[in-house]
């Protein structure tokens, strides 16, 4: 079988997407798979293959996060350009994650817990060699808490924070301009409120799936929100959500989602021009978030 073919295969017997079109100029899509669970709309499984880049993303041509393997397989490769597809406004796929979130699981947490998480990153700035690392943090910190560390919080005070958003997307937006305040006075308002609300969703480690929701429904709301199907430092597919800017240079900040789940799955740096040793493309900076648990005590592995 051709590649062509099995893109055009891939799928095929589900239904289409909830909405009329996920992103604009999506007409060389393919399927989108419901995984048994309904909520406000169709849970979506994003399995996102353009026709017209099939022959670029062969080997990527069956979408979905990869089951990484042990520490001996390729979780975090040296490769700095990756193939990727951009999709346009981010509005309605992040109105579809904010779905599949709120019918998930929440994660719960209680004082003297643990927050595990395993991580990796590829850095082309420095000469470290790429790897991965462990930590655990306290779920309640009160010395993360109450402004003691500047605009930077424990867990617990996330939490607190998701638990007390009301459901208007602008408001929502406020409260997270509020809760990671600006700290630079060029920053634009919808800048500050990009960076405040990617920074929840990255920090979420215990949420009500329905609190959590809220932030990617404000998140659709903010103009210039984008989206591509990338591939991340561990070699798995990914949703990433970047604010667009129209200089050609600046190099792109970008969210990465898991694309079964929508939830945050890693961050990379990508140069949108030549510098150093990387040229335009390169994904400069990735970070890889390999899993993330609560645990009872420091140093206990999920």
């Amino acid at each position: 079988m051709d590649e062509m073919t099995a893109v055009r295969e891939l799928r095929a017997e589900t239904p289409l997407p909830p909405r009329g079109r996920l992103v604009p100029g999506r007409e060389a899509l393919l399927a989108e798979a419901a995984r048994g669970r309904r909520s406000r709309g169709l849970r979506t499984d994003w399995r996102l293959a353009a026709v017209a880049a099939a022959a670029a993303i062969t080997l990527a041509a069956v979408l979905g996060t990869q089951v990484l393997g042990g520490e001996g397989h390729e979780t975090l490769p040296g490769a700095r350009s990756t193939y990727f597809l951009e999709l346009g406004s981010a509005k309605d796929l992040l109105n579809d994650a904010a779905d599949v979130v709120a019918a998930g699981p929440s994660v719960t947490a209680r004082d003297g817990q643990w927050i595990y998480v395993k991580s990796g990153e590829v850095n082309l700035t420095d000469d470290s060699r790429p790897g991965t690392s462990e930590t655990w943090m306290k779920y309640a910190d009160p010395s993360m808490e109450d402004g003691k560390a500047g605009d930077d919080h424990s867990p617990r005070e996330e939490y607190a924070f998701l638990k007390a958003l009301p459901d208007d997307p602008k408001k929502v937006r406020a409260k997270a301009r509020a809760f990671f305040y600006a700290t630079d006075k060029t920053e634009t308002r919808t800048e500050h409120e990009y960076r405040a609300l990617t920074a929840v969703l990255g920090r979420a480690y215990a949420y009500d799936a329905e609190d959590l929701a809220k932030v990617y429904r404000a998140l659709a709301t903010i103009p210039g929100v984008r989206a591509a199907q990338v591939q991340d430092a561990a070699g798995r597919d990914a949703v990433a959500v970047y604010l667009r800017n129209e200089d050609p240079t600046a190099n792109r900040d970008e969210l990465l989602l898991d694309p079964g789940t929508y939830l945050y799955s890693g961050h990379r740096w990508v140069a949108r021009s030549a510098g150093g040793q990387w040229k335009k493309g390169d994904a400069v900076i990735s970070g890889v978030r390999l899993a993330v648990a609560v645990v009872d005590r420091k140093d206990q592995r999920p």
